[in-house]
């Protein structure tokens, strides 16, 4: 299940990249087609200096100031040498106009297009970068603009006639737009689009976060600071569905310090649309509480028959991670959906979410659970970021997948034994050269050893870790049975070694690694890459 994950997670990214080189080819073909065009036509002079072609006329809206413009473009300084372009990013190019974010070529050029349009500009060195050379610029170079407006929309709220309320804290809010929808609660999750602004010295409007210029939102745990104390506060005053823009006032902004392009002392500025407002926690209906190992407590919310997960299978999981502070309120500090996608663990593998292997170990598949994890196996008298210590760790979980860890199957396949005690079973044939002593191998590898009631416990796994191991053979770099077991090995094969103590951890073996005494090992082995391949023999000879 998680392989065929795996492999669609390729076939979007294939699928997005044959997208980006098609944007690409269609961006230049337009631009050379454009260009070509616009040497056939004649072009108009506006007062300052600019020249322009109008090629192709759209229906779309005019452009105006104060709106944010995409567009497609190439900048050629000779007519056979682009310059610039936003072909390679596959994505139009944003600006806001009138707010001096261009050149003054580009914004007389642009103000006088519509959606749709595509046009040819020669901007003299005067609306461009003048007199002085600029890396590869010359100096007194005209620019030739090749440029299609794609679409337009509204960059800041209109505040004219909007009523404003000012707060004791110095905050100051104008209503935009209002709504009837619920008002947004402390320690909720909330949605929202926002554009945060500063004004420069000119008076202009300096964008410096957007969720709109990448078409994403933007979602956090109100009240717990993860926003500038005047945007936290002033979220709280809105309703779901409303429209706002805020004034944030040094004090409550950055202070005196520098934060990006806002200098020290700014007044900040926030467009903010509330999308949603959502309790993020799950809630018990009952007390049915299980206790779990070594102190962990897991309240079920949903429960499902079957098979409860091993701490050898592989889990797929949500989760929403947080803990109490000390005024009784829940504090997100980490979740799955931050990171874009359902966490992987086995539970047997120990340090990835601290404690939550002993309460994965109660639930099956499709489960949703609360799960308490105890200081001790959290993060124990020590601060973690934001997470005071001695703190009981919170886990809301949703298991969304469970399979058995992907063991090579050796059934049906033959096992071979080498004088020293060695034994090997290949379950997949690789191609090409094989290697010998003296070859740098990259393999990729689990670890086990198996109990006496038969049941795998690994103990070492760079699939796991994501890194393979990169090794000499014959330098006594690994265990005499895992060196003796990779020679011969082709890229692609895969092989289950079975290491006798004695070419392994010997009598004693290492019980804190989970390795027992005397203790047999089964590596599960593929060959990935053979780094001096010109010094190896051939397969078959």
């Amino acid at each position: 299940m998680f392989i065929s994950i795996h492999k669609k997670n390729q076939k979007t990214i294939i699928v997005r990249m044959k997208k980006r080189i098609y944007l690409l080819l269609l961006t230049l073909f337009f631009t050379a087609t454009l260009f070509a065009q616009s040497q056939k036509l004649n072009y108009k002079k506006t007062p300052s200096g600019l020249e322009y072609v109008i090629i192709k006329k759209g229906s779309g809206e005019k452009t105006k100031k104060g709106y944010r413009i995409y567009v497609n473009f190439t900048t050629r300084i000779k007519p056979d040498s682009v310059f610039d372009s936003n072909s390679a990013s596959g994505k139009p190019y944003a600006f806001i106009l009138g707010q001096e974010e261009v050149l003054k070529g580009w914004e007389e050029g642009i103000s006088l297009l519509s959606v749709g349009d595509s046009a040819q500009f020669r901007i003299p060195p005067s609306l461009a970068y003048g007199e002085k050379k600029l890396g590869s610029i010359p100096a007194n170079t005209i620019l030739l603009l090749s440029v299609r407006v794609v679409k337009i929309e509204q960059a800041f709220y209109n505040l004219s006639g909007k009523d404003s309320i000012k707060y004791p804290s110095g905050l100051k809010k104008f209503i935009v737009s209002q709504s009837k929808g619920e008002m947004a609660k402390p320690f909720n999750e909330v949605t929202m689009q926002f554009t945060g602004y500063i004004l420069n010295s000119k008076g202009y409007k300096r964008v410096f976060q957007s969720s709109l210029t990448n078409s994403t939102y933007a979602i956090f745990q109100l009240a717990t600071g993860r926003m500038v104390k005047g945007l936290d506060e002033g979220i709280q005053t809105m309703r779901i569905g409303e429209k706002a823009t805020f004034i944030v006032p040094p004090n409550l902004g950055f202070g005196k310090k520098e934060s990006g392009i806002i200098p020290g002392n700014s007044t900040l500025y926030f467009d903010i649309e509330l999308l949603n407002c959502v309790d993020p926690f799950y809630h018990a209906t009952s007390n049915d509480t299980i206790f779990g190992k070594n102190g962990v407590k897991i309240l079920p919310i949903l429960k499902q028959t079957g098979k409860k997960i091993s701490m050898e299978d592989v889990a797929l999981f949500d989760y929403t991670a947080y803990f109490i502070d000390s005024l009784g309120h829940p504090i997100i500090y980490d979740k799955s959906s931050e990171h874009g996608a359902s966490a992987v663990l086995r539970p047997g593998l120990k340090g990835l979410y601290p404690g939550l292997s002993d309460g994965l170990t109660s639930l099956a598949n499709g489960e949703k659970a609360i799960v308490y994890i105890p200081s001790k196996l959290a993060f124990g008298n020590k601060r973690k970021g934001i997470i005071p210590p001695n703190s009981t760790i919170i886990y809301d979980v949703h298991i969304v997948q469970t399979q058995p860890y992907p063991f090579f199957d050796v059934n049906g396949f033959d096992t071979i034994k080498f004088a020293s005690g060695l034994k090997y079973i290949q379950v997949r044939k690789g191609t090409g050269i094989w290697v010998d002593t003296g070859s740098n191998v990259s393999v990729a590898y689990t670890g086990f050893t198996i109990d006496s009631l038969g049941l795998r416990k690994i103990f070492d796994a760079s699939r796991e870790s994501h890194k393979n191991l990169d090794f000499i053979l014959g330098k006594g770099k690994v265990i005499k049975g895992f060196d003796e077991g990779i020679i011969g090995m082709t890229i692609g094969e895969g092989r289950r070694l079975i290491i006798p103590y004695n070419l392994a951890y010997g009598e004693k073996g290492i019980p804190d690694a989970g390795i027992p005494e005397k203790a047999t090992l089964y590596f599960d082995v593929e060959l990935i890459e053979i780094k001096n391949q010109s010094e190896i023999k051939k397969a078959g000879l």
